[in-house]
């Protein structure tokens, strides 16, 4: 069975919509999006149907049945605009493979897996990040796309990935982040032991309630949006943000945390407004909350 957490996936569809209705950001979507990993293809199809969208977007699927499930729930909607094949996302967006259309995508999306252990997770080996977590989002940010939208954690070394973006050649052009829960795979002994290490030398940050996920636009330096001679001042807000998810070193431990409340009985998690990097806005109105 795919993965499907109502929280994480409704943000990530979220991210999503925001990123296929920015005039700014159309340019560059215009050949089309690649997906790596649809899962449910639920948060993609929710964005589309919203936003209208009408750019293409392919979603690769390693899973024979995921890919199948995916499949029948994008056609079920009828969109025309989303596909969903099984295949390896990186063998299909690797130079020299063969285009699914006149215009290669030059975009790439998605949630990658990110929970961090020394060895693959039994029982949550489809949501293995590698030993920091980071693994898979760097494998896409170094498959040179013009326009990468990827969701990252703050238990999965977010200094770090920010950097590794830099040093590719992206500028953080947009970002919403919001509180994530624990759940019962990120409690699993081993991916919790990791998270704790991982913390005691500065790569993961998280508090007694969960942590952090941002959905991360960015941009290659050299587009018009992301020149690369001017400083990223998006990377650096963002990595602010994630570093104060937490101070803990466990799981077990109480330290401060950003903590959702209640009203009216009823549980409220905040959503922080992004960051926007993009052209004619002054820097007054850099917060994206009017986005």
């Amino acid at each position: 069975m795919p993965f499907f957490d109502p929280i994480e996936s409704t943000f990530y569809g979220h991210c999503v919509e925001r990123l296929l209705m920015s005039p700014e950001l159309a340019p560059l979507l215009a050949g089309g999006i690649v997906e790596i990993g649809p899962g449910t293809a639920r948060p993609v199809v929710e964005a589309l149907q919203r936003s209208g969208s009408r750019v293409p977007i392919t979603g690769y699927e390693l899973d024979a049945e995921a890919a199948r499930m995916a499949s029948r729930a994008a056609a079920g909607v009828e969109l025309g605009n989303y596909t969903v094949v099984q295949g390896d996302f990186f063998a299909a967006t690797a130079p020299g493979a063969p285009a699914v259309s006149a215009r290669p995508a030059r975009c790439a999306i998605g949630n990658p897996p990110y929970l961090p252990a020394t060895v693959r997770p039994v029982g949550a080996s489809h949501l293995w990040g590698g030993h920091d977590g980071a693994h898979v989002a760097r494998r896409i940010l170094s498959a040179e796309m013009d326009v990468v939208l990827l969701m990252i954690a703050s238990i999965s070394d977010p200094v770090g990935l920010v950097q590794h973006a830099r040093a590719a050649g992206y500028r953080v052009a947009d970002w919403l982040v919001r509180p994530i829960p624990f759940g019962r795979y990120s409690r699993l002994p081993w991916v919790s032991r990791r998270i704790g290490e991982l913390a005691r030398s500065g790569r993961a940050f998280f508090g007694p309630e969960g942590y952090l996920l941002a959905g991360v636009t960015w941009v290659r330096a050299g587009d018009p949006i992301a020149a690369a001679d001017e400083p990223d001042h998006g990377a650096t807000v963002l990595r602010r943000i994630l570093t104060t998810a937490g101070s803990a070193t466990g799981l077990d431990e109480t330290a401060g945390v950003g903590r959702t409340t209640t009203v009216d009985g009823h549980r409220r998690t905040p959503i922080l407004p992004g960051h926007r990097e993009l052209p004619a806005r002054p820097v007054s109105r850099l917060s994206g909350s009017d986005a």
